[in-house]
């Protein structure tokens, strides 16, 4: 009976401790639902943007591929890197014959900090200073517009941290949203077949 009390107080402290944790994490950062889009390419956008390799850069310039979009931010250590790791994930799952023909653009939300310079360390420290990788920032106007376009939102917190979408986003050979995937660690094999049938598609 003594060992059951015991069990008991130890199972209503751990109940209680993983909620605290829930709870600073969701304070840290939390996620923003994405919203729904309209069909409307991004080839669109006039907005220019400037990779990690100091490249200057437009979605029009992708016309006739298709494109992984992503939005996170460099100062983020807990949600971002899996979103990162999935879209490597999405990337990686597309057959290596033709994944060249993919591009993929990771889009910072935090215009302030992530120079490309910044951005340039964070490719490299994730492995990902890879061709057809850009790690993308720009004008506080043109990123809200993509996020718009995209369905993304975001919203920066008083402690510098942004609240946001999780939201891997593929695009077609016009930059129209053909699929997005939501959520951290999700099966990304569906989007693929998205991916390589999009390839295989002939340019209209």
């Amino acid at each position: 009976m003594k060992s059951l009390r015991v069990y008991s107080f130890c199972l209503i402290i751990c109940v209680l401790f993983s909620q605290n944790i829930w709870a600073q994490h969701e304070h840290h950062e939390p996620a923003l639902k994405a919203s729904v889009v309209a069909d409307h390419s991004l080839y669109h956008l006039k907005s220019s943007f400037t990779n990690h390799r100091e490249e200057t850069i437009k979605f029009a310039d992708f016309k006739g591929k298709p494109v992984i979009v992503v939005m996170f931010y460099g100062n983020c250590t807990q949600v971002c890197p899996i979103l990162i790791k999935d879209t490597w994930r999405l990337y990686e799952a597309v057959d290596e014959s033709v994944r060249e023909q993919v591009h993929v653009l990771a889009i910072s939300f935090d215009t302030e900090n992530d120079s490309p310079e910044v951005l340039k360390e964070y490719a490299e420290y994730e492995q990902l200073d890879i061709p057809g990788w850009h790690f993308l920032t720009g004008k506080n106007t043109d990123i809200r517009s993509v996020a718009m376009m995209l369905g993304v939102k975001y919203q920066q917190q008083s402690d510098g941290n942004f609240a946001h979408s999780n939201l891997v986003t593929v695009l077609d050979k016009k930059g129209e949203i053909s699929t997005r995937v939501e959520g951290l660690n999700q099966p990304m094999s569906e989007a693929a077949k998205v991916i390589q049938q999009i390839i295989s598609e002939p340019i209209q």
